[in-house]
């Protein structure tokens, strides 16, 4: 790659990052990486440009077949949730592309936060074809494909300085651009510290609010507040800019931390109609399969293979992803509230979840889709 080259997938990686918050599509269809026999691996993914790029370059050096399946641009694990990277998708890619010519074996490697959307049991009653969910991070991907074993860490989703960075920059991005417009408009000599604030309350946001404790919206808060009034005071702010250091701030607090959770892997989105709910598991119903184990991205579960039991251990972790509860052939696991009320697993695998967090788009060819679609 020439260095023009670099720089501009630098740049394209940059306004991807920035502005995740839409949609960023790139062609659905069959990719050869490197020189793929038909003994290569088979990897499936959904068609966000930015994924499907830097799959590319962590995959350099090797040789594989990369399938890219529609996924309405979205990145794989809000397109799984929200049923736009479901069972229907990967069937189809997977029937239409003419990888099945290309290759010898039936076995396709998937993102591990596909299994919140993507049924692998039905995948393989459609198409003979199985499914293995990889490891969460890209950067453990040629680890993976060599040893073709998940490690505990490699099942685990975590939040590094750097993936808070991504998150701050992609609200920042936008919000900046609308702040500093109308910052330019009523007050062009306030443009660059409005952005500065955008910045730095996104950057503390998603570097530290977490560690606030229980407090820590009345904390960001009060501590932006004063903050900016002491800028706008020294800078000899009159008293519209004073009212203005109180106003955005406070705005800011509240669009940023409006779902926090739902923008970072630590807690579930905010406004997820299930929230208060919690994972429970039917022990009785339970046979050792282990699905639950492989694919949920908080490590909440254990194994007992002496007993052939999956053993709930960490359920304090569970962000109700319902990846477990999709995967899991003898139906031993749901959410359930602490009145005792249970969504059943059937429901979790039809219903995906709209903006607002209810469970209300039906997933194409999901179990049940047209009993569904027509009720």
């Amino acid at each position: 790659m020439t260095a023009t080259a670099r720089v501009k997938d630098g740049l394209l990686d940059f306004l991807q990052t920035a502005f995740r918050l839409f949609p960023w599509p790139t062609e659905p269809g069959l990719r050869k990486i490197g020189r793929p026999d038909a003994s290569s691996p088979v990897l499936l993914t959904g068609n966000f440009d930015l994924t499907v790029r830097r799959l590319v370059k962590a995959l350099e050096g090797r040789d594989a077949w990369l399938l890219v399946a529609p996924s309405g641009g979205i990145n794989v694990w809000c397109a799984s949730s929200g049923g736009h990277l479901s069972t229907h998708q990967v069937v189809t890619a997977l029937k239409t592309s003419g990888i099945a010519d290309q290759v010898s074996h039936r076995q396709v490697i998937l993102p591990q936060l596909a299994a919140t959307g993507v049924l692998a049991l039905d995948v393989f009653r459609r198409s003979r074809w199985q499914v293995r969910f990889g490891p969460v991070d890209l950067r453990d991907l040629p680890e993976y494909l060599e040893t073709r074993e998940k490690t505990d860490a490699m099942r685990r989703v975590t939040f590094p300085l750097r993936d808070r960075l991504q998150m701050a920059l992609m609200w920042a991005a936008p919000t900046a651009l609308v702040i500093g417009a109308l910052a330019l408009w009523l007050a062009p000599g306030w443009t660059l510290p409005c952005i500065a604030l955008v910045a730095a309350m996104s950057a503390s946001v998603f570097t530290l609010y977490d560690r606030l404790g229980v407090r820590r919206r009345e904390i960001l808060l009060t501590t932006s507040i004063a903050l900016a009034l002491a800028a706008t005071w020294s800078a000899d702010g009159g008293a519209a800019a004073l009212t203005a250091a109180v106003v955005a701030p406070a705005f800011l607090s509240a669009l940023l931390t409006l779902d926090y959770a739902g923008s970072t892997p630590l807690e579930g989105g905010s406004h997820f109609e299930e929230r208060s709910w919690h994972i429970a598991l039917d022990e009785a119903a339970c046979e050792g399969v282990f699905r639950c184990f492989e694919v949920c991205p908080e490590a909440c579960f254990e194994r007992d293979d002496a007993g052939r039991k999956a053993i709930l251990a960490h359920d304090e972790r569970c962000i109700r992803c319902g990846a477990c509860v999709v995967q899991c052939p003898k139906d031993a696991l749901f959410l359930e509230s602490d009145a005792g009320e249970r969504i059943p697993p059937d429901t979790i695998r039809r219903f995906k979840l709209n903006l607002l967090g209810k469970r209300k788009i039906v997933a194409p060819g999901a179990p049940g889709a047209n009993r569904a679609a027509g009720r």
